[in-house]
């Protein structure tokens, strides 16, 4: 799926990037349908504020009764939301994007993103998590076709990323399969713009290592996958600086310069979109046809639990979603899983054993690399 073109690059970013949200969730939610005979829930909403959005969550409905469907819950949903940006914003959001730095009024923002979770009815299928987003702040009003104003000029704009696996049970293949193939996606993004052998990859990695651990229990929620935020013109040139200088292989400024754009950006963020179904369905369907025992599911709930805790304690996407006027906690709260298990002082999983379930543990506890 590559929404690029030469008439689509003449689009304002926002537009090309709804767009391809738009298309991503439609492949990702008709290659889920593929797997039963029951399809998601479709539900248009809008926002008061400014904008929508579709939400698709499946089942779809509490009286489902297609329980040998391999996805007990999943929600892939898009928002494309406008409104205005209050100086205390614009202040905290200048920290990252110089552009905004002497602005000290309100000013019209949009933004727009795809959000999903997939939480697997096999024990041994990791849950899944991804986002793609842009932003921009715009000097003055959207026009949406309703007047004949002047279109407005993007003061800043940045777009973000993650993709993470959590998984309840180690299984060294899939993890090397979904982390090798984002790799992949990021070293051919660079590759076709640059004669030199770099990737960002390992950055992205760390940065999603980082993001999701959980302090209170020392430990991670899952496996990590790629993850930037705020990634405009020049924090990428920053990044790829650094990525050259610790490999001592030094990007010409010319190939900085092309891969800090925001047509290279977009397109790195596509690329990733690309890699999702690839880097997640076949651990899925290797499980379609595989028993699992009582003790596993047990053993998946309590994992899920400490999901919920970084989730509800850590994320910072469920805070700001939460606080966001017009965003309704419903689509906040999706990815919540359907059932999710606590146990006080649990004897599963403790690090003295020699089980599956504490060599997840020890995982958790120290990321490890999974690429080849």
């Amino acid at each position: 799926m590559t929404v690029a073109s030469s008439d689509s690059e003449s689009q304002p970013m926002r537009e090309r990037v709804v767009d391809l949200i738009t298309q991503l969730q439609d492949d990702i939610v008709t290659k889920l349908e593929s797997y039963g005979s029951e399809r998601f829930r479709r539900e248009s909403w809008t926002r008061d504020e400014g904008g929508g959005g579709l939400s698709c969550t499946f089942p779809p409905s509490p009286a489902s009764t297609d329980d040998d469907h391999p996805i007990e819950k999943a929600g892939v949903n898009i928002s494309t939301i406008n409104g205005v940006l209050p100086p205390a914003a614009i202040k905290q959001m200048s920290t990252a994007h110089a552009a905004l730095k002497d602005i000290h009024t309100s000013h019209p923002f949009a933004a727009a993103g795809l959000s999903l979770i997939i939480h697997s009815r096999h024990p041994r299928v990791p849950a899944v998590h991804a986002n793609y987003r842009y932003f921009e702040v715009l000097d003055g009003p959207r026009d949406d076709g309703q007047d004949q104003g002047t279109t407005p000029t993007v003061l800043a704009w940045w777009f973000g990323v993650i993709t993470d696996l959590t998984p309840a049970y180690v299984n060294a293949s899939d993890f090397g399969h979904f982390h090798n193939t984002l790799k992949t996606a990021c070293d051919t993004w660079i590759s076709s713009s640059s004669p030199v052998a770099v990737s960002v990859y390992p950055a992205f990695k760390t940065s999603c290592d980082d993001y999701l651990y959980i302090p209170h229990r020392h430990e991670h929620r899952g496996i990590g996958g790629v993850r930037f935020d705020d990634m405009g013109t020049d924090a990428m040139q920053a990044l790829l600086a650094r990525v050259g200088d610790a490999g001592d292989t030094h990007l010409s400024e010319d190939t900085i310069v092309r891969l800090s754009s925001q047509q290279a950006l977009f397109s790195l963020v596509e690329a990733l979109g690309d890699s999702f179904l690839p880097s997640f369905t076949p651990m899925l369907e290797r499980q379609l046809d595989v028993p699992f025992v009582p003790s596993e599911r047990r053993w998946q709930l309590l994992r899920r639990g400490r999901a919920v805790e970084f989730n509800l304690v850590v994320d910072r996407g469920t805070k700001f979603g939460l606080a966001a006027p017009g965003i309704r906690p419903e689509n906040i709260l999706v990815g919540m899983p359907p059932e999710a298990r606590w146990e006080y002082c649990s004897e599963l999983g403790q690090e003295d054993q020699d089980t599956e379930e504490a060599e997840m543990v020890k995982i958790l506890k120290q990321p490890r690399s999974w690429v080849d």
